[in-house]
């Protein structure tokens, strides 16, 4: 039985993304720290997310590309992981910081992950340049699939 995740399901606090999140991070970052982005990604102090597509193609090596709706930035980088991952995926983008500009700006890596719930969640956390999280897009990925994958990269102003 396929479940399909809804807008709601895929804020940053929902048990899926939220859950994703700390499987990801928590060893990297720390749990304390997830929490604490997490909580910042949903804060009203931050900006409304925003649409996204995202766009992952990979096998040891790919390309993910994410493209905001309305913003003239785009993440078009090369990402290495695994296993092979092609889909493409329609969702939001949070940001821990007061501006969206100041996101853009500061980005220097991300994370990529295909998690395999809800008909398929495909999951990028950006990070700045000590490592720490500071932006996340969840989107609905056609037919699910497992991804792991990441790679330095900022956004490109077009």
């Amino acid at each position: 039985m396929t479940q399909t995740l809804t807008r709601e399901e895929l804020g940053p606090t929902q048990s899926l993304a939220q859950q994703a999140t700390m499987n990801a991070l928590g060893v990297r970052v720390g749990a304390s720290e997830v929490e604490s982005f997490l909580e910042k990604l949903a804060s009203a102090s931050v900006p409304a997310p925003i649409g996204a597509t995202a766009d992952v193609k990979i096998a040891v090596w790919g390309k993910v590309q994410v493209t905001p709706d309305g913003q003239p930035w785009l993440y078009d980088h090369t990402i290495w992981g695994g296993p092979a991952y092609f889909g493409s995926s329609v969702g939001f983008m949070y940001t821990a910081y007061d501006s969206w500009d100041a996101f853009f700006q500061d980005v220097t890596s991300v994370h990529v992950q295909g998690v395999d719930v809800g008909g398929g969640l495909l999951q990028a956390n950006w990070f700045r340049s000590d490592g720490l999280p500071v932006g996340q897009f969840n989107g609905v990925a056609a037919g699910g699939g497992l991804v792991e994958a990441g790679g330095s990269g900022k956004w490109e102003h077009t």
